[in-house]
């Protein structure tokens, strides 16, 4: 009797357990991509910083006292000229272009903006009172100190102060007043310690062309103070 082959069933394979595969170093490429995306983003973020400090912000030191009691010598200021129209109050940090300044003044300035262009101001050096457009400047900032540094009521005369605010052109020296009208694109500015400070009053400085204005004072780092726009 034929008998048809006898096919043996397929034995099912017993399935390996599953081992824990032991960890592997990442490929070198897996390495060298995660580097330059970190050297990537930290140029990123250099030259961010690179180009905020270059068009919009800037740090400067105050030298001097000029400013007191609002801002002291060694003290560090936020400026940013961004966007920034100059408007009367402002604490403005500008420089000098005339060649013929003193060497004194051949630096950076920071000084309070008193008037814009096309404002009239008047100063009576015999009462200390400031006028701008006939109306009496709110000088809540204002510090008269005498030459021993202690507070006082009064200007000083000019002489006195040796700032040569009588070689003003604009000052009328029977009067003891100095009267001018800001030109176009220019500033009046006054450092707050009114009688010891080289400003607009000063002859080798004058009007501040806006154009030489590095920014305004936004804030002081140490101790920390925002300036105010308003």
């Amino acid at each position: 009797m034929n008998q048809e082959p006898h096919i043996p069933e397929a034995e099912e394979l017993p399935t390996p357990s599953p081992q824990e595969k032991p960890n592997k170093p990442p490929a070198l490429s897996q390495v060298a991509s995660s580097l330059f995306d970190a050297v990537e983003m930290f140029a990123w973020a250099v030259f961010a910083v690179i180009l905020i400090f270059t068009f919009a912000l800037r740090l400067c030191r105050v030298d001097g006292s000029s400013m007191e009691n609002t801002l002291h010598d060694g003290e560090n200021l936020l400026i940013s000229d961004l966007f920034y129209t100059p408007r009367q109050n402002d604490v403005v940090v500008f420089h000098l272009t005339e060649p013929t300044s003193p060497k004194s003044l051949q630096k950076t300035l920071v000084k309070r903006v008193i008037a814009t262009e096309g404002q009239t101001v008047r100063i009576d050096f015999s009462t200390g009172e400031i006028y701008v457009d006939g109306v009496l400047y709110d000088d809540p900032y204002r510090c008269l100190k005498n030459a021993s540094g202690r507070p006082t009521d009064a200007y000083l005369h000019t002489a006195d102060a040796d700032y040569r605010f009588t070689d003003n052109p604009h000052f009328d020296t029977e009067a003891n007043i100095l009267t001018a009208t800001v030109p176009e694109g220019h500033v009046f500015v006054m450092g707050d310690n009114r009688n010891w400070s080289r400003d607009s009053r000063d002859s080798d400085i004058g009007f501040v062309d806006t154009r030489c204005i590095l920014g305004r004072v936004l804030l002081r780092l140490d101790p920390f103070t925002v300036f105010s726009a308003d």
